[in-house]
Parts: structure tokens; sequence; C-alpha cells
């Protein structure tokens, strides 16, 4: 009668520390998921005319990241055309001056160079902008990264080259309904200080995204039509 006993309460031993395994386990998964998650915490800082401006609350660098949403009335083949189309970038990149266009590989990359105006009486920007394109038909997104490249041109005294990075994801919500993110982080370099730069931040967002929309709503066409997005 002693063995069974004893099978039984090694059995129960068992399942309590199998229960409480899984149970540490399960607090160790919620506290890093909420850990990761704490990391990117947004301030609503405006909200106007549908767009909504966010600055990260406790980023790492000493130059804020800001993120700008909105939704557009437009195909998905509309806002890839105007992202590609650097002619008339100018009209909606907020302080842009002129953009010009280095190299393409098909519908999926973007090298470009771009003059942004600075106010006086610091120089203008420059910078090396590449744009990778990818789309995800399930989810029906699609995802343009941006990147400052460092190196592909020599840099001009006459402007101050900055660096950074970010992307736009862009989802379809309808034939005709985009809903648009954009997100950048820059350092504009000089001797501009991070508590003036960040003083004006929320300009960029807002002014690029009401442009845009303003921009893709002149030019829309049934001609504008990219195959990956298929």
């Amino acid at each position: 009668m002693l063995m069974p006993m004893m099978s039984l309460k090694t059995s129960s031993l068992n399942n309590t520390l199998f229960m409480k395994t899984i149970s540490y386990i399960t607090l160790i998964f919620l506290c890093t998921n909420f850990s990761l998650t704490a990391q990117e915490q947004w301030e609503l800082i405006k909200d106007k005319d549908g767009i909504q401006v966010y600055l990260e609350e406790e980023g790492t660098y000493a130059f804020k990241t800001f993120k700008g949403s909105t939704t557009i009335d437009a195909s998905i083949h509309d806002f890839v055309h105007t992202i590609f189309d650097l002619e008339r970038y100018p009209d909606w990149g907020h302080n842009v001056k002129s953009a010009a266009l280095l190299e393409r590989k098909g519908d999926t990359l973007q090298i470009y160079y771009s003059i942004a105006k600075a106010p006086f009486p610091y120089k203008n920007r420059d910078g090396v902008y590449r744009n990778k394109f990818s789309w995800n038909p399930d989810e029906k997104e699609l995802t343009v990264s941006i990147e400052v490249l460092d190196d592909y041109l020599a840099e001009n005294e006459q402007y101050i080259r900055v660096s950074g990075n970010g992307y736009w994801k862009v989802k379809v919500l309808a034939e005709d309904k985009l809903d648009v993110i954009f997100l950048m982080q820059v350092d504009p370099g000089g001797a501009v200080p991070s508590w003036l730069a960040n003083l004006f931040v929320e300009d960029t967002p807002f002014k690029t995204l009401t442009n845009i929309k303003k921009t893709i709503d002149q030019h829309k066409s049934k001609t504008n039509h990219y195959s990956f997005l298929d």
C-alpha cells in the first residue's frame, strides 16, 4: 500500500512543480512583452484636419523621432507614383528645395539627392536618401523604408549633411482609401541644438502629410500602375 501512495504524492508534486513553472514562464513573457511595448511610447502633440502627429516620449536620440498618421482617398498605385515622382517632391515634402534621382532599380529601390531649406542664419541641409519598397500582399500593406546614406556622395561645403532613417507604412483599407503612417528620426547636423530643433519637429509630419494628400489628389490617374503591388 505504501508504493501507490508514494507514487500519488510524487505525481501530485510533479504537477504542482509543472504548474508553477508554467506560471513563472508566463509571468516572464508578460513582463518582457510589456517592457518591449513600453520602449516605444508616443505623445500625441497635434490632431488637426484628420492628421495626428506624435513624438517619441523617451528615445535614445537627442533629436526626437516623429510619427504622423492620416487617411488618404487614393489608390496604393497613386501613392507609390507620388513617391517616385521626384519632380513634384518639393510640392509636398516640407521645406524640400529640390530633389534629383541618383539611382533606381525597378520599382523596389530609389536613391535620390535632396536639399532642404533651413531658416536664417543656418545653412541649408542636404542628404542622399534610399527608399526601399516592400509589399505584403496578405496584409495589403506597403512599407517604404527610408535611410540617409553617409558615403554615397561627397559632401558639398555649401550645405550641412543630415543623417537619419524612417519609413512610410501604407495599408489599403479599400480600393481608394489608405491608412498612412510617416515616421522619421533625423539629425540635422551642424550647430543646431537639439532642444531648438525639437521645438519645430511637429511641422514636418503635419505639413508633409497635408501636402502629399493635396498632391496625390491633383495627380490621380488610372495609368499609375505598379506590377509589384498586384
